[in-house]
């Protein structure tokens, strides 16, 4: 029967849960599940290979790893064929074998597939038995146990019958249900019943012998429970309303535990046992008379049993045991709807006032040598404690920040908001102090009280919330301190050091004077804590400096700090002993060897009730320290040998890569969970994927301790993750990378708990190499197939032009020729000059000019002509008839190379018609003195024509700027050439510049 209550689990660290044990024995700490299956009935909880926690629950099964829960039932993805889940059973081959009302279910976590194992028997998919238990042999065979006393094996897929106890013993057993199959011993299968037989089936070559059944007739249809086996060959058995039994596997015999026996333990109630090593058995019980406050151990070798007393928080009094489990690393017990871990003491430090459900604050302690304890707490206001028994006695409902012990019987209480009052240890009587105005212009102290430093026999400092003021108690009269800035600082500490105070305030560390009045201020910025003389020094606690070494005229010796080793840079109290300082800070306690300030750092880790501590909230008395944390007190002997600095780095911290998210366009997110189980640990990130998410986790004691840093390949920076235990990637560059991840402790030390993952980004095909030389392939096909086809187009305009300039040359300019010849003709043959004479000539000189300027075109149109070379012989040409037909005069120098330079017919034609132009404007508008023509060939063209003019004023703006200078610019715009004309003195000049 199951009781409905929500499951708190996990082995995660969270508050204490502990009130008293005794020195070698064991605590409890609360464990608490993720919200989500805080509703969920817990039946069964194991720990697969991976170290990652199931759990069988009220709605199917779950896994959890740290930091995610999984939920899977007969609607997810895999389903689980019956949700009614018995037993669960991880094998050393990453199958999660489960039990359940209609057989055997295998869910291969490395494929993430579940299957029925089929029964040959009914030649369908199994709906029974019904399975109680599941074990796997060394050799890794699996077997299961149904509630009708069937035994089978797993043969691939299906269910192969070992055993049947009712075939063997028919009509015999009420109920012999299977309840645990193993082999604990080389070649020999153990099976425990309900029907209070152990059988024994021998393996001899792969082969089962006969069943060998075990057990007392007065056993015979009892229940066993539960079996725990040991290596010397005997077992204890938990066997129902009968009580526990020492079973001899090797001769067969049932013993009786004598002290448990003494005890009655399991002749009534119901009897919850766990491993906790190969030599010791942890025993509880809720049998009425003893409870579950006693926890017994058993020990194999000695066959003794030890007892010790374990004390529950008020709201767990009533709670009973639902089951109480090993998973290996760790001990679980559930308690209604709690579920506690069991964790042995740390033989050094001891926890008082801790609780679960409510946090208690300790604000004040002090310890009277007849061995009482007085504590200020919130929870308990002001109480008295027994240290041995753990027992506490309220003494007053006031928040008693301060305890100054006064007198023997009499103590000094500083109070938040009810000032200061006395108490009387003999009559456990409290009384208030009511001071009196000692001036009429001095005010009333704050009632708030938070520091009492004695001064005399008849005066204390008293710091308060705003201000400090000297108090005698007996005539109820104050003096208050009447500097300007302490009458307005919330004071922490006092310390009086020869004739000065140094004070700790909220602003820093202050030294006054008493007598000038005169104030020092430190270098101190930071609040002040605690002072602490150590030696010839005092040892100041900072808030968020650390501790800060001074000399007595407040100069500063050294510092430590968390980059030194210090848990943490945030101090509240300090103090001192023999060779080395008890530091509590904000997140641990730290211990300092006071000649080498070697550091040793505990915390919740080594069973502190908390990691933050309380300013001020300490007391020694000899050898032993006393500090008040957020959660109980904690106290300890400062001489006790200390664990080493390395104790928790060498324990196992389990991390796995546990969960694995893509989303890839098209396809959504798709969420993988195998990685823990598979060989191949190399993280594989399909093509397309736009982002990934990796989790990763393990339960342990340090998991919600630890603060998480990664990195892609060693050589990197580490990136902080701070508890967060999962990395999103967006758009990662394809390629390999290690992912690195690793673990620090607050206190800045590195843990084992690393983890290196081969991480493969696979591209898509445009990422690729291949794609990338085809991009280039196709950009090159698709340049070259530009040019052969730009080249085609030219070879095509070449034939086009040379073609034109064929047919004009053959066709229009025969035709001219003729009729220049025939106008000639004519001409010659008629005598005299008459209007016919003039007619013929005109029509000659037009033919003339026809053909000059059909050549022209001729030449500036056939490709063949295309070069340099030719441009320069055409303007050779031309200038040669003009000085043959006008006696024209001038002079054209060539400088630079042409005979190998191409040019298009745009400038070809473009730059002799200009060349023609200008040529034209001198002989038209020259003074008769000629032209000088110089071209310039380099890595451009430079083409100038100058001459002189008698008139240039009035050439310049009648003739030489008209409308052929305008046709010059068009023409040097088409070829993109600069063009410019420069009219100075004499001269004019045109210059062409073609790039």
């Amino acid at each position: 029967m199951y009781i409905r209550k929500p499951f708190l689990l996990i082995v995660l660290l969270t508050r204490m849960l502990y009130v008293y044990s005794q020195e070698e024995g064991f605590i409890f700490r609360d464990a608490k599940f993720p919200e989500n299956l805080q509703s969920q009935v817990i039946t069964d909880v194991i720990r697969d290979s991976a170290g990652l926690l199931w759990m069988a629950t009220s709605g199917g099964l779950c896994r959890y790893d740290g930091n995610e829960t999984i939920f899977l039932n007969n609607k997810s993805k895999p389903a689980i064929p019956n949700s009614r889940i018995k037993t669960l059973f991880p094998d050393r081959q990453n199958n999660l074998w489960i039990g359940t009302e209609n057989g055997l279910v295998r869910f291969d976590l490395r494929s993430w597939e579940m299957n029925f194992v089929k029964n040959p028997e009914l030649d369908q998919y199994v709906h029974k038995p019904d399975i109680e238990c599941i074990g796997q042999g060394r050799n890794g065979n699996i077997y299961a146990g149904s509630f009708d006393g069937r035994l089978y094996q797993v043969n691939g897929d299906s269910l192969k019958l070992l055993l049947d106890i009712n075939r063997d013993y028919p009509n015999h057993f009420n109920k012999p249900s299977i309840v645990s199959i193993s082999e604990p011993y080389a070649g020999e299968l153990w099976v425990s019943t309900k029907a209070g037989k152990m059988i024994r089936l021998r393996i001899r070559e792969g082969y089962l012998s006969p069943p060998t059944y075990f057990g007392l007739p007065e056993l015979n249809n009892t229940e066993i429970e539960q079996v725990h086996f040991h290596p010397s060959g005997k077992c204890l058995l938990n066997i129902k309303d009968r009580g526990l039994y020492l079973f001899d596997t090797q001769n067969g015999t049932f013993d009786q535990i004598p002290a448990l026996e003494r005890n009655q333990v399991g002749k009534d109630g119901t009897v919850y046992m766990a491993p906790f090593n190969n030599d010791h058995i942890l025993i509880f019980t809720n049998k009425a008379s003893i409870g579950k406050e006693q926890l017994f151990t058993y020990n194999f070798p000695t066959n003794h049993v030890s007892k010790q007393e374990m004390t529950y928080p008020d709201n767990l009094k009533d709670d009973h045991i639902v089951w109480f489990k090993n998973l290996g690393n760790s001990l679980l017990m559930s308690l209604n709807n709690h579920v506690l871990e069991l964790l042995p003491t740390n033989h050094r430090f001891h926890t008082l006032l801790s609780n679960g459900t409510s946090i208690n604050s300790i604000r004040s302690i002090y310890k009277h040598s007849d061995g009482t304890l007085y504590v200020g707490s919130y929870k308990d206001r002001f109480i008295a404690i027994n240290e041995r028994t753990g027992e506490k006695e309220t003494l007053g409902g006031q928040f008693v920040y301060r305890i100054l012990p006064w007198s023997k019987d009499t103590l000094l209480l500083g109070t938040e908001g009810s000032g200061l009052l006395w108490f009387d240890r003999k009559k456990k009587r409290l009384s208030s102090i009511r001071l009196s105005l000692a001036a009429k212009s001095e005010k009333l102290p704050v009632e708030a009280m938070t520091t009492l430093t004695r001064v005399s026999h008849d005066s204390v400092w008293v710091g308060t919330y705003a201000g400090l003021y000297m108090v005698n108690p007996y005539s109820k009269t104050y003096r208050v301190v009447k500097h300007p800035k302490l009458a307005r600082l919330k004071i922490l500490h006092v310390t009086p050091v020869g004739k000065k105070l140094w004070i700790g305030t909220p602003e820093g560390l202050f030294i006054w004077d008493c007598q000038t009045n005169s104030l020092q201020t430190n270098a101190l910025g930071n609040a002040v804590y605690c002072i602490t003389p150590v030696d010839d020094t005092f040892w100041i606690g900072t808030h968020g400096e650390g501790v800060w070494i001074l000399d007595g005229n407040g100069a500063v010796r050294q510092k430590i700090t968390n980059e030194d080793g210090l848990a943490d840079d945030i101090v509240y109290s300090i103090l001192t002993k023999a060779d080395h300082v008890a530091v509590a800070t904000h997140n641990g306690l730290s211990m300092i060897d006071k000649q080498t300030k070697q550091i040793a750092n505990y915390s919740r880790l080594d069973r502190l009730p908390a990691n933050e501590f309380n300013q001020a909230a300490a007391f020694q008395q000899g050898n032993t320290f006393y500090l008040g944390t957020i959660n109980g007190l904690l106290y300890f002997n400062a001489e006790a040998p200390r664990v080493p600095q390395v104790r928790r780095l060498t324990k196992t911290t389990p991390l796995n890569i546990t969960s694995f998210t893509t989303e890839r366009a098209g396809q959504g997110l798709e969420r993988h969970y195998t990685f823990p189980y598979k060989q191949d640990k190399r993280l594989i990130i399909e093509a397309g994927t736009r982002y990934f998410t990796i989790g990763f986790g393990g339960v342990s004691e340090l998991a919600k301790e630890l603060q998480f840093f990664y990195r892609l390949d060693g050589h990197l920076d580490w990136l902080p993750l701070g508890r967060r235990q999962e990395i999103t990637f967006v758009e990662t560059p394809p390629g390999s990378y290690q992912l690195h991840l690793a673990s620090r402790l607050p206190d800045g030390r590195w843990t084992n708990a690393s983890l290196i993952v081969p991480l493969q980004v696979n591209p898509t095909f445009y990422q690729t190499i291949w794609f990338k030389c085809l991009l280039v392939l196709f950009f090159a096909i698709i340049i070259w197939a530009i040019f052969k086809y730009r080249e085609y187009i030219q070879i095509k305009e070449r034939r086009l032009r040379i073609s034109i300039a064929s047919d004009l040359h053959d066709e229009v300019g025969s035709s001219l020729t003729r009729i220049y010849y025939q106008a000639d003709s004519l001409n010659s043959k008629i005598n005299g000059w008459s209007g016919e004479n003039k007619q013929l000539q005109q029509i000659a000189d037009t033919s003339r000019q026809a053909l000059s300027t059909m050549s022209d075109m001729v030449w500036s149109i056939d490709s063949r002509f295309d070069t340099l070379k030719d441009l320069v012989i055409r303007m050779k040409d031309y200038l040669y008839k003009l000085q043959e037909e006008v006696d024209f005069q001038y002079k054209f120098e060539i400088r630079g190379a042409y005979a190998s330079n191409g040019l298009s017919q745009i400038v070809r034609q473009n730059l002799f018609l200009i060349f023609k132009e200008a040529v034209t404007n001198v002989i038209k508008y020259g003074d008769g003195s000629g032209a000088i023509i110089e071209l310039v060939i380099d890595n451009t063209i430079h083409l100038s024509i100058k001459n002189t003019c008698s008139n240039p004023k009035e050439l310049f703006v009648n003739h030489q700027g008209g409308r052929g200078l305008q046709n010059m610019k068009e023409r040097a715009a088409k070829m993109n050439a600069q063009l410019s004309i420069v009219e100075e003195n004499q001269y004019f000049q045109v210059h062409i510049i073609l790039m």
